[in-house]
């Protein structure tokens, strides 16, 4: 009796739990793993001043979208190709940043059914192109099962996928993959995350010059003097940095950690590093709890938002989907105890220390965040916002705020009720909403005694929050909407724009401190 898995196996591939920014790594790193395979291409490059290039570039036309990755790497000759084609076909060299023979195919099924590869070997004059459809595949299986008897039924079907030859200048090389018929899109905020995770992921090679990556017709950057910079200073004026080595097990990982002088949510926490690649990082950095404490990813504490770092983990599993690293036994417990014991005085000082709120005042580069702001909202997407997408009838949005407060009603969440002279004041910070929700929904209408507000802890824009500072102003300012509109609803009559300003403008100009 055989175990034949059929093609329909590929089909599962789509409903893989990658990240769109993981997904790409894949074909980053067999990038990169083929540069630093092939020294004689490394000094091909470095002596005419270039380095490995990436470039990734996306069409998310219903008819004819495309997700397409180029490199300038070494290539492959038509043997290395048919194995690139075998399913779980380890990689020579499996100590590097390709170690299951997995990533291209479930990465290129997942972003879509049909892909073809363009790849000239360094030094060679000859091209090779192929197409795999998954459609075409699943269909010639079944109809080769259909055609077979039944005492037959123990004969494999295997696809054969047609390679075609040409010829090109010897001077070629490279890959090229390009996706259709997708299943995955890049979005404008997938597109955004992509560049900060892929900036993040490859941040060691960026460093070093030795990957130039371009995500559509950008250019994908990280600098660690970016971060070092930031590092808070002690009397005499030295940063609160060190580097370390540990043992875990027999296995030596070593590191180094910091603390940020102006705290962030995104920055805290540690960078997982194998092979010089980010296996968990930016903004969602490795919390152990002997350091950020016991709640899930961390709590908000100045710890969290200060104490941060980079650990170099080689050596250790990693995932399929190489996101996480796969500890064995007690190996994170040992790490998580020796990190405390190393690193309990940084610790100590990233909970003590806050700016003055005037010292951050004159810090701030008003003008740059002023620009940042104009230049966004001069791009495609936010025109497209601002002039072209639609804004529903009033009585629309009323409607379709009921029912998502209808669907939220049922769900189990905390509710903090304040009472203001009879007028309940309710305010829910909604886990249970869909990121399609509204940043805000405000009932007041329903009964002049009661304001409910549900803030939407699951909208994109949440996530944009960085500290908590940032946080507690964003709910401020919801909180104060909620209020001006009731106020000019019940109160002044008038519910046009103007006095709701105004009405919010008198709320700004009382001293509120977050404690």
């Amino acid at each position: 009796m055989e175990l034949i898995l059929g093609y329909e196996l590929l089909e599962s591939y789509k409903r893989l739990p990658y990240k769109v920014w993981y997904a790409l790594a894949e074909f980053i790193d067999n990038s990169v793993q083929s540069y630093r395979n092939h020294p004689d291409l490394r000094d091909v490059l470095e002596e005419n001043g270039k380095a490995l290039k990436v470039i990734i570039s996306y069409n998310n036309s219903k008819t004819n979208g495309f997700i397409r990755i180029s490199d300038n790497a070494f290539g492959m000759n038509e043997e290395v190709l048919r194995k690139a084609l075998i399913l779980g076909k380890r990689p020579d060299n499996d100590k590097g940043l390709s170690k299951y023979g997995m990533g291209l195919k479930t990465s290129a099924f997942w972003f879509g059914d049909k892909w073809e590869i363009t790849t000239t070997q360094f030094g060679s004059a000859s091209r090779f192109t192929f197409t795999v459809d998954l459609d075409k595949i699943i269909e010639a299986e079944r109809n080769f099962y259909q055609q077979q008897s039944d005492n037959e039924h123990h004969s494999q079907y295997k696809s054969f996928i047609e390679v075609i030859e040409s010829e090109c200048e010897p001077t070629e090389h490279g890959t090229i993959i390009t996706i259709s018929s997708l299943n995955q899109t890049i979005t404008p905020s997938r597109a955004n995350s992509c560049k900060m995770y892929l900036g993040s992921i490859y941040r060691k090679d960026i460093e070093k010059g030795i990957l130039e990556l371009e995500f559509q017709g950008e250019d994908v950057n990280f600098e660690k003097a970016n971060l070092t910079s930031k590092l808070l200073k002690d009397e005499d004026g030295n940063d609160y940095f060190r580097e370390f080595e540990l043992d875990i097990n027999g296995k030596t990982i070593n590191g180094w950690a910091g603390v940020l002088k102006n705290g962030s949510r995104n920055l805290g926490g540690f960078a997982l590093i194998q092979a010089n690649r980010v296996i968990q990082g930016w903004p969602t950095n490795y919390r152990p709890i002997t350091l950020f404490g016991d709640q899930y990813g961390g709590s908000n504490t100045l710890v969290n938002q200060r104490l941060f770092g980079e650990i170099v983990l080689d050596g250790f599993e990693v995932s399929h989907t190489k996101d996480t690293i796969l500890f064995s036994d007690d190996e994170e417990l040992i790490l998580d105890q020796k990190l405390q014991e190393e690193l309990a005085d940084l610790k100590k000082v990233a909970a003590g220390f806050r700016l003055k709120d005037v010292e951050m005042q004159n810090e701030f580069d008003y003008k740059t965040a002023i620009n940042s702001v104009l230049d966004f909202i001069k791009r495609g997407e936010f025109k497209d916002a601002l002039f072209t997408k639609s804004v529903m009838p009033s009585e629309i949005i009323e409607k379709s705020n009921e029912e998502v407060l209808e669907r939220l009603s049922k769900a189990v969440h905390e509710e903090l009720l304040a009472n203001i002279d009879n007028v309940e004041v309710k305010v829910i910070i909604s886990s249970n909403s869909s990121a399609y929700d509204p940043y805000l929904i405000v009932r007041t209408k329903s009964d002049k005694n009661k304001i409910t507000l549900i803030i939407n802890k699951n909208h994109p824009y949440w996530h944009e929050l960085t500290s908590s500072e940032s946080i507690f102003d964003f709910i401020v300012s919801c909180i104060y909407d909620g209020l001006s509109e009731w106020k000019a609803y019940y109160i002044a009559g008038n519910i046009e724009p103007e006095t709701i300003k105004s009405i919010k403008d008198t709320f700004l100009r009382l001293p509120l401190n977050f404690k």
